[in-house]
């Protein structure tokens, strides 16, 4: 959970550690008529509880005037329930205190050996911690009935109130390639296992981009969404930064706004508040992604259009981007735009010291690229490309040549450049393969059409592609008047026949 940017909890609970709060808290249920001793365990009276004007179940719609079923009430006795029996006064009635059997885990009570209900566990320790209300509740959608809703009966008729919760927020499953992840369909992967295969921040990433109260789905086209998604962004964020290194005062010489500029602005100021609106939307995190995503690719075109941006809006754009971010869990640190880069040391400003070497080493590599190219000096080009796709990418530096203008370098992981400059070697090698099998082809077309030029007329269509192709030939031209099952030659292919022997 460190590992994927989840904030500790500020307490852990164990039902083992509460087991007398768990007698009392039963106790007070009793005392109150809303529950009663059966057989060595204790029931909570649904029918009670209603009469005393509490809705019941609260969560699941439709229920509210019918009785739970008793498959779905005997899903939420627990794992080690008993088979349901006269014990209880109504099927919808469910376990607070469970006698035990022999080999069964079993705690001393009032009622003999038992063990805490599934439900009474959560009530007793959020009760503990949170007192008699709490603000959010939360858990997978599978547990809103029975389980919240037992939760919610046994505490509202304790602490004597009508609302012990006021927010649940019921998460959806996660689904491996379209089933729902299940150690008896054996497409179960534990946290460890994801993170050997993808970061920390592209599993955040999948995660926003679907929506939190649906069933969300992992597989390697989500994921690759979220790494391109990613890419996007880092991509983004080396640009603006990239164009910030060029303002050197920190003030553009011409501060003024033009029309695009102003259009950018209104951009930002729009995606801020849709971004909020989406948010506010029941966390509709995937629509807020897209509007960043959207405010990123109008930032791009601005700056492919405007050669001389305005930076002061272009730190704007950045700053939001980044913020939203770093809300979202996807960066820490506290840089001002982007995603931090961290020395071995720990700095965290790590950029910001490697500027002017980078600067400078980038500057003199132009320099000599420029001069070889003019000279034409490819054993120079060679050596300048090596820096670029060896050197540069083994420390985390991304270096982009622009046929216009200085070259551009951006921090990046070392292991992403690597396999982006393996892939473009790979397509480079594949051009050459299929640029020099064309050549081949091409070849071999133009001696097969010399080989023909070579074959006596009366031959020409008797031998090589049209051998066996027809059955009669005209004496006098020698262009074939039957093909080989006995049919006319068409008009068109005698033509096409024509300019053959021709």
């Amino acid at each position: 959970m460190d590992a994927l940017g989840v904030r500790r909890a500020d307490v852990q609970t164990r039902v083992s550690e509460y087991v007398p709060e768990v007698v009392e808290f039963v106790k007070v249920l009793i005392s109150k008529g809303f529950a009663y001793a059966s057989n060595g365990s204790v029931y909570f009276n649904t029918a009670a509880y209603k009469a005393a004007g509490h809705d019941y179940p609260k969560l699941k719609v439709g229920l509210q005037t019918a009785e739970a079923s008793e498959a779905e009430m005997a899903e939420g006795e627990g794992a080690l329930s008993n088979t349901l029996s006269d014990e209880k006064r109504s099927a919808s009635d469910f376990a607070l205190w469970k006698s035990s059997k022999k080999g069964e885990p079993a705690w001393e009570s009032p009622w003999g050996a038992g063990r805490p209900g599934w439900h009474i566990e959560c009530s007793v320790m959020a009760s503990d911690v949170l007192g008699t209300n709490m603000d959010i509740h939360a858990g997978g959608s599978d547990l809103r009935f029975p389980h919240h809703d037992n939760e919610l009966a046994q505490s509202e008729a304790c602490h004597g109130c009508h609302q012990w919760v006021n927010y649940f927020l019921h998460a959806g499953h996660l689904n491996i390639q379209g089933l729902k992840m299940s150690k008896s369909l054996k497409n179960f992967i534990t946290i460890r296992q994801a993170l050997k295969e993808h970061t920390p921040r592209q599993l955040r990433l999948m995660f926003l981009l679907q929506a939190w109260d649906k069933s969300m789905l992992y597989s390697d086209q989500v994921v690759d969404d979220a790494k391109s998604k990613e890419a996007l962004f880092k991509n983004f964020f080396g640009t603006v930064k990239a164009s910030l290194r060029e303002d050197k005062t920190g003030s553009d010489e011409i501060c003024s706004w033009r029309a695009d500029d102003k259009a950018l602005n209104a951009c930002i100021v729009a995606t801020e508040a849709n971004v909020r609106a989406a948010l506010c939307d029941n966390f509709d995190t995937p629509r807020a992604i897209h509007e960043l995503c959207n405010l990123v690719s109008e930032v791009n075109k601005h700056l492919n259009l405007q050669p001389s941006p305005r930076h002061l809006l272009l730190r704007k754009a950045a700053h939001y981007v980044t913020q939203m971010l770093r809300t979202f869990g996807l960066l820490e640190g506290s840089d001002a735009i982007g995603f931090p880069a961290a020395t071995s040391s720990g700095a965290s400003d790590v950029e910001s010291v490697l500027a002017p070497h980078l600067n400078a080493m980038v500057a003199f590599r132009d320099q000599i690229r420029a001069l070889a190219r003019e000279q034409k000096l490819t054993g120079f080009l060679e050596l300048c490309d090596s820096v670029r796709d060896d050197v540069l990418v083994d420390l985390g530096v991304r270096l982009e040549d622009r046929p216009d203008g200085p070259s551009l370098w951006k921090l990046d992981d070392p292991a992403t450049l690597r396999r982006e400059v393996q892939e473009k070697r790979e397509k480079a090698a594949e051009a050459v393969a299929k640029k020099r099998a064309n050549k081949l082809e091409k070849l071999r077309k133009e001696q097969a059409k010399w080989v023909a030029a070579f074959v006596a007329p009366a031959e020409l269509f008797k031998v090589g592609a049209s051998a066996g192709k027809y059955a009669e030939w005209d004496e006098a031209t020698s262009l074939p008047t039957k093909s080989a099952d006995g049919t006319e030659v068409s008009k068109k292919q005698m033509k096409n026949n024509e300019k053959e022997l021709a």
